[in-house]
């Protein structure tokens, strides 16, 4: 598991057997023979929290990717979230929609959506993000060290600002959001030009 801190103020954890969809805040596991996706914690932070779930898919429906999935109401907005997959509804996990709770308390184990059997001839690794390219594009997030020291600058002395992102460092290993181990095992990817 990868854990990064400084995240919207709080440590949140990654975990290392899944792919991510960082447009939806969304994990994908591949399970063999099908694959179950569920909602990331930054996923859940980001929508401060969900009051109720509907799903618009049963089992045996058949989802394209960037098809509608299911719909949060969070405690901000309401939200739809798009399939990150093409494939067949196998199972729908309805205990969410009765204790919402799960998402905020195992994210990454009881609060999984859907279960899906893949569309022939689709690859995880074509449109989901690896572990690690997940925890650095999160890292550069506005909502992160690196991504608020430029939203800093474009707001500098905003009371907001300087209230939201006061307390966070710098990315340096060991300094702000990953440990020195952890900035070891995820190198930054090299510029090919």
């Amino acid at each position: 598991m990868i854990t990064l801190s400084g995240f919207y103020g709080q440590t949140v954890e990654i975990e290392e057997d899944r792919m991510y969809d960082g447009d939806e805040e969304l994990w994908v596991m591949d399970r063999g023979d099908v694959v179950r996706i569920g909602v990331t914690k930054v996923g859940v932070l980001l929508m401060g929290g969900i009051e109720s779930t509907e799903f618009f898919v049963d089992p045996g429906d058949e989802i394209g990717k960037g098809e509608d999935l299911v719909f949060f109401e969070t405690f901000k907005a309401v939200r739809y979230v798009l399939s990150p997959v093409s494939g067949e509804v196998v199972a729908v996990n309805t205990p969410v929609v009765d204790d919402p709770e799960l998402f905020d308390d195992d994210p990454y184990g009881d609060a999984w959506l859907v279960e899906l059997r893949l569309a022939p001839g689709q690859a995880l690794s074509d449109t989901l993000l690896s572990p690690g390219d997940y925890l650095r594009a999160l890292e550069r997030s506005e909502h992160c060290a690196e991504g608020s020291e430029v939203l800093l600058e474009a707001k500098k002395g905003s009371p907001t600002c300087r209230s939201v992102y006061g307390g966070i460092r710098g990315n340096e290993p060991g300094e702000g959001s990953l440990s020195r181990d952890q900035a070891e095992r995820y190198p930054e990817p090299e510029d090919d030009a």
